[in-house]
């Protein structure tokens, strides 16, 4: 009877930390999707800022840039780089809109399976109503 006691033990002594990891590397994927769909929001937002700003003004990109820190400040796991593209927007023209943010993992419980922080980047293109004076 102990000798079957001492197999259970050991094989859950093997299989618990296995499954740990699995669930860890599970929800490590969860955060990573989750961080791009953040990202590509507040880029998307940040064009869409830069094209209601002014018609050749300088406010298209402290615009854009109040709406993409805005948006990314609610995750601490993710670091805000560089937002770029979203100069002075002129009438007819198409905004592009390029981000970039680092997931930090490690401040996460998942850093135990992801040691290192990912760059992810992000597009966004806006336009204008045509309806639009200016």
């Amino acid at each position: 009877m102990s000798l079957s006691r001492g197999q259970a033990l050991l094989e859950t002594a093997i299989t618990v930390p296995v499954m740990v990891v699995l669930l860890l590397g599970f929800l490590a994927v969860l955060v990573r999707v989750e961080a791009q769909v953040e990202l590509q929001t507040a880029t998307a937002l940040a064009a869409a800022a830069a094209v209601s700003a002014p018609a050749e003004s300088p406010l298209s990109h402290s615009w854009a840039e109040e709406s993409w820190q805005g948006t990314l400040h609610q995750y601490p796991y993710l670091e805000p780089g560089s937002l770029i593209g979203c100069g002075a927007y002129r009438p007819g023209q198409t905004v592009t809109c390029k981000g970039t943010a680092t997931l930090d993992y490690s401040r996460t419980p998942m850093a135990v399976v992801v040691p290192f922080p990912l760059v992810l980047q992000a597009t966004a293109t806006a336009d204008s109503s045509s309806y639009r004076s200016r």
